[in-house]
């Protein structure tokens, strides 16, 4: 029997776990009331007060775009020239590289990464994820038909090399080829971000294996612009330009996050090899790709990002806006994590960002420590290997006493399935 539906798609009905938990906290607060419930769940910054935080700096330049600008459709179908100058300039010359790529514009760093994966591989191929990871890279990879192998983000405080060599070797026997994902800095969901040294090792290995066959590092940088490390991160982009031709770095950037203009839908994918040729042919795939999914990206929304990236008065102003919001993360952070200490609650090692993770590695007690915090109205994302806290969302006031709440009621869930 013949369906509607192609026989070669996923077609299981979405689930997101980051909507779903969303809904539950928005309902609880209209029967609550605000002050009574704790919503750690939505990944965007919300302001002391309540309210979506969105940089004035931004906005007000939004603002002064002309009309045409924001309705016209891109001249061309890679991205604006001046949003290709911006991305090119934001990510390398402003930390003093010079990093030659390719660079296609995407809607949202996630249209970034589904290009890559749907260019590098073919239905049927293995893609590569960390375990504990943003839960739309498997949507990703289902949607493309690809299978999936993970391997394990941590040992002990720091990032698993032996789990990450071992499945890459794994994958590359069965295919000869390798796509894996590496989601730094300020990982989602853990707040993690990755040592120079272990970039370095990791890099080594790459370089190793792509004598056995291409390898495509596809690096979500999604939260680049919050890291304390600022400029000094992206010096790390230097690293990609010596690698080896069978190596093929693939940034997927949301200028997006960057803006605090979660809507817009403005990223970019850039591509960096060695070898031109394939990097060409590569490019031009996922030229195409743009042209037949999703035609052009907002143009108001890359002009807004060039005028971010080239013009000074209006990245000074940005920059001293967002220290400021950068500062008040780190407080919120501060109060979490000083509080899980204390109290002996486990979380997985964070360094900064938007999210810290309750480590549980008991499915059941996690799931049902997910249900009991539902009920004393404390909402978090369920995770792999967790439950995430959003403390961008959280203001200082309802972050003070919440992981001794949190601790106790995991100490009744511990007693209940001992």
């Amino acid at each position: 029997m013949k369906h509607f539906v192609s026989e070669n798609v996923h077609d299981q009905a979405i689930i997101d776990v980051v909507f779903e938990a969303s809904q539950g906290a928005m309902k609880a607060i209209e029967t609550h009331g605000e002050d009574n419930v704790v919503n750690g769940v939505f990944g965007a910054y919300f302001r002391e007060k309540g309210g979506l935080l969105t940089f004035d700096s931004i906005y007000r330049t939004f603002d002064k775009i002309e009309d045409f600008h924001k309705a016209r459709y891109a001249a061309s179908i890679s991205g604006a020239p001046e949003f290709q100058k911006g991305i090119r300039h934001w990510l390398f010359e402003s930390a003093g590289l010079e990093v030659p790529c390719e660079i296609v514009a995407t809607p949202g760093g996630t249209g970034a990464l589904s290009s890559t994966v749907k260019n590098a591989l073919s239905p049927g191929d293995t893609v590569i994820h960390p375990d504990i990871g943003w839960g739309p890279y498997k949507t990703i990879a289902l949607q493309h038909g690809m299978d999936i192998e993970h391997y394990t983000l941590f040992e002990g405080d720091r990032f698993n090399l032996d789990s990450f060599k071992s499945v890459c070797k794994k994958v590359m026997d069965k295919q000869g080829k390798v796509l894996v994902f590496i989601n730094d800095p300020c990982q989602n969901p853990t707040g993690y971000t990755m040592l120079a040294s272990e970039w370095d090792e990791l890099l080594d290995y790459v370089n190793e294996l792509s004598d056995k066959g291409p390898v495509i590092l596809l690096h979500d940088i999604a939260y680049i612009d919050f890291t304390h490390l600022g400029n000094d991160y992206k010096k790390h982009f230097e690293r990609y330009k010596h690698m080896r031709e069978n190596v093929l770095s693939v940034i997927a950037f949301s200028a997006s996050k960057t803006m605090t203009a979660y809507g817009m839908r403005i990223g970019a994918q850039v591509m960096i090899s060695n070898n031109e040729t394939e990097l060409s042919r590569f490019k031009n795939a996922c030229a195409n790709t743009a042209r037949g999914v999703w035609s052009t990206v907002n143009n108001g929304g890359m002009r807004l990002f060039s005028e971010l990236a080239l013009n000074p008065e209006v990245k000074e102003a940005y920059m001293k806006e967002k220290g400021e919001y950068l500062e008040l993360l780190r407080e919120r952070a501060k109060i979490f994590i000083q509080e899980a200490k204390e109290s002996g609650l486990p979380i997985y090692p964070y360094k900064e960002g938007f999210f810290v993770t309750l480590r549980i590695d008991n499915a059941a007690v996690k799931n049902a420590l997910h249900l009991a915090l539902k009920e004393h109205n404390i909402f978090f994302v369920n995770v792999y290997g967790g439950l995430r806290v959003a403390i961008c969302s959280i203001p200082k006031a309802k972050l003070c006493g919440l992981a001794k709440r949190v601790k106790a009621v995991y100490d009744d869930v511990l007693e209940k399935h001992s």
